[in-house]
């Protein structure tokens, strides 16, 4: 009878431990991207965007204050952290949530 009960606790445990070592639990994943701000499209459509060394392009959505302060910083290289990222019209959109400058 305990061998049954002993063995019983050690399949529960390792049980447990594989459970929680496999899942991230909830945790939110932070993603940074380095490049340059610049303004893309035409007036009076403009977008933010973050220009890579590659010279690729995403578009940046963020609220309204980060917004203005970097559209006041274009050609200054800022590391980007966001949460999401999505397609609009064929082009990627990242969900910023903060924006970090980078000295070069």
């Amino acid at each position: 009878m305990k061998k049954i009960k002993l063995s019983s606790i050690i399949i529960l445990v390792l049980t447990v431990l594989l459970v929680t070592a496999c899942c991230n639990c909830g945790g939110k994943q932070d993603n940074y991207l380095q490049g340059e701000i610049v303004v893309v499209e035409n007036e009076p459509f403009t977008r933010l965007a973050l220009k890579l060394n590659n010279n690729s392009i995403y578009f940046l959505e963020c609220n309204e204050k980060l917004n203005k302060e970097l559209r006041q910083k274009q050609g200054s290289f800022y590391s980007i952290m966001f949460r999401d990222s999505k397609i609009e019209n064929g082009f990627p959109v990242l969900i910023v949530e903060e924006a970090l400058p980078v000295n070069k």
